[in-house]
């Protein structure tokens, strides 16, 4: 390994000589210790119970709490390329997966610059700033903890809209795309930036595993639709985004995609986000957005033969973000999000807070016999629900941080017929960072969580529990 990075660094100085571009090199290593993850899931009088000891983290089950990444940057004053993976220690799934590999060159055209780019995006190439996440590092769990949802929506099945600027995100998946980026300054305080592009409806997969049926069908993948004798083919989706920044008042985007789904709808999705310069304290982002599906969209039957949703409907979700730093150590952070459907049948919430791995919150426990699942859940549906994220951060010292997280997702509005009661899902995760220099630390916490429901049927009283103590070792270099 150590002849390996000698040679890639002897390259990239090679490299930054012959061509005269900034070459870096990046690596963030995460490594997450469960020492400790209890669940505990009541109803009526049967209780199930789980202890898992000393787990290491290796299959991401912490939405990337654990999820290393190794980048590869070339940079040069007219064209630029990069290249990153995720790094795995789970046996089985491969070591490397493609996290981006693109490649970009600029013109000067009239009072700007003209940029295209193209490559695969695992993150699609959004604008991390909107996201306000300053604090995420000092909230190691960030996957469970800081972040639980992304800007969008929180429902499971808003595809569109659960990272909404994820340009990469209509065609569902990790895809090639390719952008027109122009940015000019239309004064001296104001700056435009128009962004143009597709995506392609393919796929990847592990870089260590091109042979699997998976990746076979995957490669081949393509959008048809029959209308009488003629057959469209949808293999890529539009996306486009428009940036503003007015000096000392405000940074804003507008977001417009158009994607289509096998065999479906079409879908048109907006966002539109607004980060207001109050206070030079305060990060602010205000915003929303909405996905509105056309056409006549029939998916089917359920299982009693009955037919599923059809017609036109809609999602949208709107977020609250703010970061204020109260004094030099301490700092606060606050997301809120309201999401809903008009979807007949409503969605399940994405991924709770309650719970071991965030999935025993709302579910009817000891619905089947999969002896996978110790609890046999189902999760419900809703039509509204609502999720606040509270966190906290105080630096003691130059080696020494505390750290406080609260999360709380509410239902507001559940679907016709469901007379079941809900009270909300909570998570509170308060945590220590140890310091060894400032890219490199010790995250420990205790994370409590829980959530309680009662069904109308027979007016039995369920809850669901859990204790998790986590560690995550950290090194970015």
């Amino acid at each position: 390994m150590k002849k390996i990075l000698t040679t890639i660094l002897a390259g990239t100085l090679v490299a930054g000589a012959a061509f005269a571009v900034d070459a870096k090199i990046t690596l963030n290593f995460r490594s997450r210790l469960n020492a400790l993850a209890m669940s505990s899931v009541e109803s009526g009088d049967t209780t199930k119970t789980t202890r898992d000891w000393m787990n290491w983290d290796n299959n991401r089950a912490y939405n990337g709490a654990g999820s290393d990444t190794f980048k590869f940057v070339l940079n040069g004053d007219r064209a630029g390329a990069t290249f990153a993976v995720n790094l795995a220690t789970a046996t089985g799934t491969g070591l490397f997966t493609l996290n981006e590999y693109s490649a970009w060159m600029n013109f000067p055209v009239g009072p700007g610059t003209l940029t295209l780019r193209t490559g695969n995006w695992k993150d699609g190439y959004a604008d991390g700033a909107y996201r306000v996440k300053k604090d995420v590092d000092a909230q190691n769990g960030e996957g469970v903890d800081f972040e639980k949802f992304k800007l969008g929506s929180i429902f499971k099945g808003s595809q569109q809209l659960l990272f909404v600027d994820d340009l990469a995100k209509p065609a569902n998946h990790k895809a090639i795309a390719g952008f027109a980026d122009y940015g000019f300054n239309v004064n001296d305080n104001v700056n435009l930036n128009i962004l143009v592009g597709g995506v392609s409806s393919g796929d990847y997969v592990s870089l260590a595993d091109h042979t699997n049926t998976a990746y076979e069908a995957a490669k081949n993948h393509f959008d048809v639709v029959k209308d009488g004798d003629t057959t469209v083919t949808w293999n890529s989706a539009f996306v486009s985004r428009a940036q503003v920044k007015v000096k000392d008042v405000l940074n804003a985007e507008l977001i417009y995609k158009l994607s289509h789904a096998a065999g479906g709808p079409l879908y048109h999705t907006f966002g539109l986000y607004v980060m207001p310069q109050v206070l030079d304290a305060l990060t602010l982002n205000i915003g929303g957005a909405a996905e509105v599906y056309g056409g006549k969209y029939n998916p089917g039957k359920n299982a009693d033969g009955t037919d599923k949703d059809k017609g036109d409907y809609f999602d949208w979700g709107v977020d609250l973000r703010a970061r204020y730093q109260a004094t030099d150590a301490l700092s606060i952070t606050f997301f809120t999000n309201v999401s809903g459907t008009n979807f007949e049948g409503g969605r399940a919430i994405n991924a709770g807070n309650a719970g071991y791995k965030g999935t025993y919150g709302y579910i009817n426990p000891f619905q089947n016999t999969d002896k996978s699942n110790p609890f046999g859940f189902t999760a419900q549906k809703f039509k509204v629900a609502m999720w606040n994220n509270l966190s906290g951060r105080f630096k003691i010292n130059d080696l020494l941080t505390a750290t406080l997280n609260v999360g709380l997702v509410t239902p507001l509005s559940k679907v016709d017929g469901d007379d079941n009661s809900y009270s909300p899902e909570w998570r509170v995760t308060p945590a220590v960072q140890i310091y060894a220099a400032s890219n490199a630390s010790l995250w420990a916490g205790v994370a409590i969580s829980g959530a309680s429901w009662e069904t109308s049927n027979g007016k039995v009283d369920n809850s669901a529990i859990c204790v998790e103590i986590p560690v995550i070792f950290r090194v970015k270099m």
